[in-house]
């Protein structure tokens, strides 16, 4: 019993101290990430709108939009290391891209096929 108690008495202080995590803290370029981004087309163009929307969770969605109708919903988990953004979406399946990130613009430089795109920060009502 004596055993237990002083196992206890080692063991209980490392359980119940809190450190925290420093892989939960977003750093600036990340907070600046978290949001909605979009590629929208001009009206009347037969292209479709693509959104990736990225939360402080480190999660997210990738929405493909035709004629204003969500036609897939797509989620993701997101890392970034310096300028490089992964989202894996499960099951093996990566997308990595290089990006560049101003003010409400985001540019991306996808791994597998060297295509650029830029995306605008969507805006909501409630910003």
């Amino acid at each position: 019993m004596k055993k237990i108690l002083l196992l206890l008495a080692v063991v209980l202080p490392f359980l119940l101290t809190s450190c925290g995590d420093d892989k939960d803290e977003l750093s600036a370029l990340e907070k600046e990430l978290v949001g909605e981004w979009a590629i929208i087309n001009e009206p009347g163009s037969d292209a479709d709108d693509y959104h990736y929307v990225f939360k402080k969770e480190r999660t997210g969605s990738r929405r493909h939009i035709e004629n204003g109708n969500v036609k897939t919903d797509v989620s993701f988990y997101w890392v970034l290391k310096g300028n490089k953004l992964t989202l894996d979406y499960g099951s093996g399946q990566q997308l990595v891209m290089e990006i560049t990130l101003t003010i409400n613009n985001l540019h991306v430089v996808y791994e597998s096929t060297g295509v650029a795109q830029d995306y605008k920060r969507v805006v909501s009502a409630e910003e």
